[in-house]
């Protein structure tokens, strides 16, 4: 007999010890229903982890919602004012906030002095959810690019 063969009739064996120590009734030791998940309701209906309103999906703010990998990818009060209503272009728009000032020489030699994020955001005409947002956000964005290569 192989290795591989020896631990599956090793684990097929132990799985069915295991199944009949546990009583026909599915009761565990306590006498309580052994369930794979228990989300406090006795409704039998199968809910997602997190979906605290039982609507079948995570919502934000919801606790299964991960905001560093599900939505705008914002967490929380970490968005600045002025990125509120930034829409698509938020994750980009807190990127670029939260820049500090730097400086960089222009092709004829004068150097160009560059404030904060917030600073650049809050001084352009065009406000979040304003036609022409996402191509500021875009255009510092790419400024702080060239200017950090």
């Amino acid at each position: 007999m192989t290795r591989t063969r020896f631990r599956a009739a090793v684990v097929a064996a132990a799985g069915l010890l295991l199944f009949a120590a546990l009583p026909a009734d599915g009761a565990g030791p306590d006498n309580t229903t052994v369930a794979a998940y228990n989300d406090g309701f006795i409704d039998g209906q199968a809910d997602a982890r997190g979906d605290d309103n039982r609507d079948g999906l995570v919502d934000e703010d919801e606790s299964g919602w991960d905001c560093r990998t599900m939505g705008n990818h914002a967490c929380g009060t970490d968005i600045p004012p002025e990125c509120t209503g930034a829409g698509d272009v938020l994750p980009l728009c807190v990127t670029v906030a939260a820049r500090p000032p730097y400086a960089w020489t222009a092709a004829n030699g004068a150097r160009v002095d560059v404030a904060d994020g917030r600073t650049e955001i809050r001084n352009r005409p065009e406000k979040p959810g304003t036609e022409g947002f996402a191509r500021v956000i875009t255009a510092l964005d790419a400024e702080w690019a060239a200017a950090h290569r």
